[in-house]
């Protein structure tokens, strides 16, 4: 059953993979020209995303696969004529539950927030090394704190890409920075960088009364700068932001979430749902039997997506409750959640339990 699991979870990790990489990594990482090792980090720092869901969706799956070959092949029916009752099977798939209720906390709580921080570093790193080692093979586009950045690869395929800035001021002006080349060279040892511009201008607007008819005010040309060379030091981080770690609620361990919940409401719902899906662990194998009970001949192609999708309504209804109660303290959050998935688990436990005879009897062969 482990091998179905890890089987089941790998085709669910390779999934979101393949869709991240669809949907603008595969972009990036060739724009920047990323080494392959830093290209497989990227992949594998994204596969703890998706874990806390995965993991317990791959458990249904595998308990219902394993079991209902265990049914066909009357090994249920054996067991039963031995006078062992069916309850041995729900304690083991409780047990297996458990397991991957604590894999999915260690995951969702600690690795996962480091994968997402390792993440961020690492494509902050890919455009840094493009931008310092004038790598840029297409137009980049960066909306950074100093304004608007557009690197463009030169034609003669020259290391010193094109470069337009442009800047709002806060008095309305706008500053616009054009560079037929330009190169950063450092970071020295107060992380600051050298920014070099060839063949460079530099143009000045301000905000000007609009005349008749217009809409409102307009900008006007104040003054031009231009030169061959010019260097300027500034901080990387104005260029592309890089935040520190845990400015995101998701890139906050569990421990760290723990100890601010008591006065932020919103680290209250990351816990709730930190600790929810792991308690999906414990009611899918519940969930994959029962659906087992129902499976017959005629039915087998939809029991297992319908259990899935009950899987996936059970994250989100829970998900919607927890919200509502974050403005509670943090004990009502658990009290709520633990409450809520122990009446889930006893309910399931009694339909499994009610449904014995028909999880046992061989249904396939059957119409």
């Amino acid at each position: 059953m482990a091998l179905q699991v890890a089987l089941v979870l790998l085709l669910i990790e390779s999934i979101f993979v393949m869709e991240q990489l669809i949907s603008g990594l595969l972009e990036h990482l060739l724009s920047t020209r990323a080494s392959l090792p830093k290209a497989i980090g990227l992949m594998v720092t994204q596969l703890p995303q998706v874990f806390e869901l995965a993991l317990p969706t791959a458990i249904l799956i595998a308990v219902y696969r394993v079991a209902l070959g265990l049914r066909e092949d009357r090994e249920f029916l054996m067991l039963s004529s031995l006078g062992i009752p069916p309850h041995g099977l729900i304690r083991l798939v409780i047990r297996i539950g458990i397991a991957g209720q604590l894999t999915a906390l260690l995951v969702g709580g600690f690795v996962d927030p480091m994968s997402r921080y390792t993440f961020r570093l690492l494509m902050f790193s890919t455009s840094y090394q493009s931008l310092i080692g004038g790598q840029a093979t297409t137009t980049r586009l960066f909306e950074t704190r100093a304004g608007t950045v557009v690197v463009s690869p030169r034609d003669d395929r020259e290391p010193t890409p094109r470069l337009f800035v442009r800047q709002f001021n806060p008095d309305g002006s706008e500053r616009v920075v054009m560079a037929n080349g330009s190169r950063l060279v450092g970071p020295d040892a107060d992380g600051r960088v050298a920014l070099h511009l060839f063949d460079f201008a530099v143009d000045q607007f301000v905000p000007t009364t609009g005349g008749a008819g217009t809409a409102g005010p307009t900008l006007g040309y104040q003054n031009s700068l231009r030169g061959n060379s010019t260097q300027q030091s500034l901080v990387f981080n104005d260029i592309i932001p890089f935040d520190p770690r845990g400015r995101s609620i998701s890139e906050l361990m569990l421990t760290e979430l723990i100890t601010s919940a008591v006065s932020d409401p919103a680290h209250r719902i990351e816990i709730g749902k930190r600790l929810g899906r792991g308690l999906l662990c414990v009611i899918a194998p519940l969930i994959a039997l029962l659906a087992l009970s129902f499976t017959t001949r005629a039915n087998q192609a939809i029991v297992l997506p319908v259990a899935c999708a009950a899987l996936m309504a059970t994250e989100i209804i829970g998900t919607t409750v927890l919200s509502s109660a974050a403005a509670t303290s943090l004990p009502g959050v658990l009290t709520l959640l633990f409450a809520g998935g122990l009446a889930l688990g006893g309910c399931l436990t009694i339909a499994v339990a009610l449904r014995s005879s028909a999880i046992a009897r061989p249904g396939l062969g059957r119409t």
